[in-house]
């Protein structure tokens, strides 16, 4: 019975020690599960085409035990990403990529030859970095945005259905090509070299947003100053490091789509003023309707003329906007 008993105990203790087994055949106990965390970090938020992506894959001990891992010197085995697009597309690797991991997917692993499973103990509050250049290994299409997450399998070989996602997800974003940029500024104008008055401007980006026009209504806004009327968003630009601005630019842009304050009915310009030449301010009545209730509206808007503007050309830097009765 005192037999039964302790062979019931070795099999209860067994189911939660991973690995039974590590890479060379020896029986030892991982906590890995309960101690080690990964996280990812980008050298950079902004990168031109071609550019190296440096990102370091980090594991972190951050418990009282020893823990082990067992990563093979293979490529995106023990260190696999998942990289989606600002459509929520994954990307997927290079094809040469591809074929390298399918073949030593065929290829059975010698565990006890150390050649190609490293053994990496990580103690208390220490940590193992390693850096992966993902050019290397994915094709990136400039002027996107791309979001990546890490997942990381402590014993590939042993386990391939044990693994831990990274804590965070890293963002960055790939530069239009010099001449897509020119190309692009060159369309935004779509107007005559004569320029618009600030009525002009205010009266158009108005109408673009009646039409939902939103590629219209976004290029008579000047995002920099624009932005800091709105405290959820002004923070977070403020704070942002350069390459990561145009990533709260997009989202802020989403949140004016949304259309929170109702649909436009109606709208005219009852005055304008010239603060100096570079700087104008226009009234405007509008009519709003949400949820089939109306509302009525002065807005002020603030003009610049900035040195992304073309000349005579203006751009809208700030709003306020009074209820009316």
């Amino acid at each position: 019975m005192l037999k039964l008993f302790l062979t019931f105990l070795l099999c209860i203790s067994s189911i939660y020690s991973y690995p039974d087994m590590d890479a060379r055949g020896n029986f030892s106990e991982n906590f890995f599960g309960l101690q080690g965390r990964v996280n990812l970090k980008l050298n950079s938020m902004s990168y031109k085409q071609n550019e190296s992506i440096y990102l370091d894959f980090t594991i972190k001990n951050y418990g009282n035990e020893v823990i082990r891992i067992y990563p093979t010197t293979e490529n995106l085995q023990t260190y696999q990403f998942v990289i989606t697009d600002e459509n929520d597309e994954i990307l997927q690797t290079r094809e040469p990529i591809k074929a390298e991991i399918l073949k030593s997917s065929k290829v059975k692993m010698m565990n006890l030859v150390g050649d190609k499973v490293k053994e990496i103990i990580i103690h208390k509050n220490e940590s193992f970095t390693k850096r992966f250049n993902l050019h290397e290994y994915y094709e990136f299409i400039p002027g996107k945005k791309y979001y990546v997450t890490g997942y990381f399998y402590p014993n590939f070989t042993e386990d391939k259905n044990t693994f831990a996602k990274s804590e965070n997800q890293t963002i960055f974003q790939i530069e239009k090509r010099k001449e897509e940029r020119l190309y692009k500024r060159h369309q935004d104008s779509e107007l005559t070299t004569d320029g618009l008055s600030p009525e002009e401007t205010v009266y158009l980006f108005l109408g673009a947003e009646l039409k939902k026009n939103w590629n219209h209504y976004f290029k008579y806004i000047y995002f920099p100053e624009f932005i800091l009327g709105y405290t959820k968003f002004a923070n977070e630009y403020t704070s942002a490091e350069s390459g990561y601005k145009d990533i709260v630019v997009d989202e802020f842009k989403k949140y004016l789509t949304e259309s929170r304050s109702g649909k436009i009915t109606y709208y005219k310009i009852t005055s304008a003023e010239e603060i100096n030449p570079m700087m104008s301010r226009v009234y405007v009545h509008v009519e709003r309707e949400l949820n089939r209730i109306p509302s009525r509206f002065e807005y002020q808007y603030t003009l610049k003329k900035t040195d992304d503007t073309m000349k005579g050309f203006w751009k809208i830097s700030g709003v306020v906007v009074k209820v009316k009765k």
